[in-house]
This record gives C-alpha cells, sequence and structure tokens, in this order.
C-alpha cells in the first residue's frame, strides 16, 4: 500500500512539472524554475503561479485595463 502511495505522489510531481513547464512557456516564465517547483511542490504551486501570471499582466498593462483572456 506504502508502495502505491509512493507511485502515486511521484507521478503526480512528474505530470505537475510537465504541466507548470508548458506553462511557463506560454506565459514566458522561467521554464526550469516552474518545472523544478512543479516537481517539489507538485499543485500546491499553482496559487503562486496564478498570482504572478496575475502581476505580470497588471505590470504590463496597468491596473486600469480591462484584459479578456479567452
Amino acid at each position: 500500500m506504502l508502495l502505491l502511495l509512493v507511485l502515486f505522489v511521484v507521478c503526480v510531481s512528474a505530470v505537475c512539472g510537465v504541466f507548470f513547464y508548458c506553462q511557463a512557456l506560454i506565459t514566458g516564465f522561467g521554464c526550469k524554475r516552474w518545472t523544478l517547483a512543479g516537481l517539489v511542490f507538485g499543485p500546491l504551486i499553482w496559487p503562486m503561479f496564478a498570482m504572478k501570471k496575475r502581476m505580470k499582466l497588471n505590470h504590463l498593462f496597468g491596473l486600469e485595463q480591462l484584459i479578456f483572456i479567452a
């Protein structure tokens, strides 16, 4: 049972690493940094990634601009 749990955690970490690598490529962030964070922390890093993305958009366009992301 413990082996299955460890295998599950490793698989989730690998999937999160690939996911954050792709998202970092799309948004223009550092790929190595977000891939490593995804591998180590898994899905717990998603709120930090979303906040960083929002801060970058606010810096580029300002707080008063309306941004539609389709």
